[in-house]
Formats: structure tokens, sequence, C-alpha cells
């Protein structure tokens, strides 16, 4: 049977596990420090504009990934709703997908995925988009970890 999962909105608490929901909800500047945190391994942030375009008809992700020396933010420049999926990791590091959440985001909302945790690539859903992404890029160590499913997991929102 295919794993589907129902899509609900934005949740900083449910996604703290995984992620930081960056938004100053007091209307005061903050710093996010995990966004420009250095990674593990030497490199240097990177900044790069995504444009990707949106999914055609039913969702379904086939693959996570993974970055185990970084964190990787996703900032909407110009965007609809988008899909933040993401999993915890089971003992031996592989995900798992009975632990997965998924979270339908819109143009306000913007994520820093933790290091090292099993997410699914940046998916629009309404219309194409703009995205700043910031990332630490390890000069030596591989920090792109792809884990393609058995089966992919449909999304219902």
């Amino acid at each position: 049977m295919t794993l589907v999962l129902k899509a609900r909105p934005v949740d900083a608490a449910a996604l703290a596990p995984y992620a930081t929901v960056l938004q100053a909800a007091d209307g005061k500047a903050r710093a996010f420090p995990e966004v420009m945190e250095k990674g593990d391994v030497p490199g240097a942030h990177a900044f790069t504009i995504l444009c990707p375009q949106p999914v055609d008809g039913a969702v379904r992700v086939a693959a996570l990934e993974r970055h185990p020396h970084s964190t990787q933010s996703f900032l909407p420049i110009k965007a609809g709703r988008w899909l933040i999926l993401v999993a915890p990791k089971t003992a031996n590091g592989e995900p798992d997908l009975g632990g997965a959440l998924a979270f339908v985001a819109g143009p306000e909302d913007a994520i820093c995925i933790g290091q090292d945790v099993w997410h699914a690539g940046l998916t629009v859903l309404d219309q194409p988009a703009q995205f700043g992404m910031i990332m630490w890029k390890a000069e030596s160590a591989e920090d792109g970890v792809l884990w393609h499913l058995d089966e992919a997991v449909g999304v219902e929102f």
C-alpha cells in the first residue's frame, strides 16, 4: 500500500525537531544563527536563487535528501504554495517514513532545515517560483545524500 501523507499548515512546534520556521513574529528584527551556522567541514556559505516549476498533477515524492554537514534554508521570493516534507532517521540512518510529516507552506513561510535531516527536494505547487537558498557548501566532504524510496510517498492537500 502506498503511503499518503496529509499536508497540514506550517506549524513551528511540529517542525521544530527538523527545521526552524524563519519569522519575526513580534515584528522586531531577529537573527537566526542556525542559517549561518558553520558546517563541520571546511567550506563557505552559498546563496543561490532557485527557479522551480510547479508539480503537474498529484504530488508524489520518490526520493528524500539530507545534508550531513550543513543546514539548508529556503526563502520564498516569488511563490505560491509549496511543500515541506521531513522525516526522522532510523537507527541505521535511513529515512523513517512512518514518522514523516508534510506541510503546505505559502509565500510568507521561510524555513531552515536542520543539519542531517531527511527532507523532500523543493516542490512548488501552484505557479513557477523563485526561492533564495542559503547553504553551507562543504569543500571536501559529500554533503548531499539522496535516498530513492522503494515506493513514492503521496501527499494530499
